[in-house]
């Protein structure tokens, strides 16, 4: 094969790449976080636009013996910027355990951001959190 049309084949390669990563900039995206007391994240899949129902594994675990539960919570941003809190899923195994949720999300209003918080609390008051919008 002659330089030319090595080069040629190359570029058009690199451009086929380039096009097919542009529509899936969000799959298989992820979120995580580390606060006190607790660490946790989210596997975001199918997320090919703000339309999209998304597939979504979340994983928290309680990483201090302190009598204290952790909780993890997904966070979504519509197209008006108008931040949606799903509710809280909540671990009471104590430390060094850790549970793991499968479930799917989708909204009316759009997926544009996605984020998780993760905390820690003492009955229904939050101890402490951290949050991943990545």
């Amino acid at each position: 094969m002659n330089k030319k049309v090595s080069a040629a084949f190359t570029a058009a390669a690199t451009l086929v790449v380039t096009v097919i990563g542009i529509g899936t900039a969000h799959a298989d995206s992820k979120r995580w976080c580390s606060t006190t007391g607790a660490n946790g994240g989210v596997t975001i899949y199918n997320w090919t636009g703000p339309t999209a129902k998304v597939v979504l594994d979340i994983g928290l675990r309680d990483s201090r013996a302190d009598d204290h539960h952790v909780r993890i919570r997904i966070l979504s941003e519509q197209h008006d910027g108008k931040i949606v809190h799903w509710p809280w899923r909540k671990h009471m195994g104590g430390a060094g355990t850790g549970e793991q949720w499968g479930t799917t999300a989708s909204d009316d209003e759009g997926l544009f951001e996605m984020g998780v918080q993760v905390a820690r609390f003492e009955g229904d008051k939050m101890l402490n959190s951290c949050t991943d919008w990545s």
